[in-house]
């Protein structure tokens, strides 16, 4: 099983209710998702959420598609914990797995039998390598013309670019949860999650991808780090 500190009760709890709703422009990637979905998979019957958290890109999914059922994996028992909350007006629609998917993830649903496989800010905990093969086992899941959709972190350019960014999430933090800037910036900057990111460019990813053989990849909203990538089976 993966080691990471989102196993941690307070880790996650604290992402839930002080990060995940201030990060900056995180309506427009989910909805940018969506457009993606419907643009080339037009009302996907099965999908599935990697590193799912509390089921949010499912829930949205779900909401869009009443018809459609949904695969959930994460890796932290805490986080599963809150998926199942959460949830739980679905609970007829989706299945939760605790889960691994730095290992193959064809345990979790057969090959080509998923219309849109979607996630967000986990594959960056992976190695590179391991990345590169989870995509691998993505596009074998999939169904012709089926979607892979991932909202992530990804490495800057350069070292400036990311002090940049640095700067501009924590005035997000601190704005969003209305704290000191001082505070918001020490609590991110000591953040004990921090050292779990392995983190590769938008570019980087969205080659590999090709590579494997997704038509239409690209990263397709940008923000600094906050990437939007993918492509189509």
């Amino acid at each position: 099983m993966l080691s990471t500190n989102w196993q941690r009760e307070d880790v996650t709890a604290h992402y839930l209710d002080q990060v995940r709703g201030a990060i900056p422009f995180g309506a427009e990637q989910v909805k940018m998702m969506l457009e993606i979905v419907a643009h080339f998979k037009p009302n996907p019957k099965r999908v599935m959420d990697l590193g799912c958290g509390n089921g949010f890109l499912a829930e949205m999914l779900l909401k869009a598609y009443p018809e459609a059922t949904a695969v959930l994996v994460d890796h932290s028992e805490a986080m599963i914990k809150k998926a199942r909350v959460h949830m739980d007006p679905y609970k007829d629609r989706c299945q939760i797995f605790h889960g691994d998917f730095s290992q193959h993830i064809q345990q979790y649903a057969g090959a080509k039998s998923l219309d849109c496989i979607v996630s967000g800010f986990a594959i960056h905990h992976l190695s590179h390598e391991m990345k590169k093969t989870l995509y691998q086992d993505i596009h074998k899941l999939l169904s012709p013309g089926g979607v892979f959709i991932n909202i992530e972190h990804t490495a800057s350019a350069t070292p400036e670019i990311e002090k940049l960014y640095d700067q501009l999430f924590i005035n997000h933090l601190a704005a969003y949860n209305k704290r000191d800037r001082n505070e918001a910036a020490a609590e991110y900057l000591n953040r004990p999650d921090k050292e779990d990111n392995i983190l590769a460019s938008a570019d980087q990813q969205v080659g590999w991808l090709r590579n494997i053989g997704f038509s239409h990849a690209d990263c397709y909203f940008k923000w600094m780090e906050l990437a939007v990538f993918g492509g189509v089976k």
